[in-house]
């Protein structure tokens, strides 16, 4: 079903697609080679490539180093912690929070965004508000931008669920 090879210093686990009507984990070192998608949620954790896309009925949670070379669809919320990589468009009906760094080329939010930490993208389209936290916080679009709220810095993050 799946094997390990070597690219670099981990070995990853290698897989193909990954559908489920319940909630999925996934832990890495892991390659899929192809979509993930979930009736529920997805939580990926560790080392984890996706060579396709990744969608989910409810949120994406992300904790460590994440590729995504297809498109990234959420109708909850997204949340990054880590690294995300993503080479496609990122599509959230909820809430995005970035808690350290997201380079992407599309995306498109329909909650507030959240970022403490660094986003890189071509094009961004937030229908909520963006709010960067920390002096050290950047957000840099590189074409177009279009945020309907408001652009907020705050010193810390609100003590309140975002």
């Amino acid at each position: 079903m799946s094997h390990y090879y070597n690219t670099g210093t981990p070995s990853f686990k290698r897989s193909r697609s990954i559908r489920s009507e319940h909630e999925i984990n996934l832990h890495g070192p892991i390659e899929v080679v192809g979509s993930v998608k979930s009736g529920s949620s997805i939580n990926l954790s560790g080392d984890v490539i996706v060579r396709e896309k990744v969608d989910a009925y409810g949120g994406i949670n992300m904790s460590g180093n994440v590729r995504c070379d297809g498109k990234m669809k959420a109708y909850g919320n997204i949340a990054v912690h880590g690294y995300l990589v993503a080479s496609d468009k990122v599509k959230s009906m909820g809430k995005l929070k970035v808690s350290g760094t997201l380079e992407g080329t599309d995306l498109e939010v329909y909650g507030n965004l959240s970022v403490n930490g660094y986003l890189k993208c071509r094009r961004l389209t937030v229908y909520g508000s963006l709010t960067l936290i920390g002096d050290e916080s950047q957000c840099f679009v590189e074409e177009s931008q279009q945020i309907a709220g408001a652009v907020v810095r705050r010193e810390q993050e609100a003590d309140w669920d975002w």
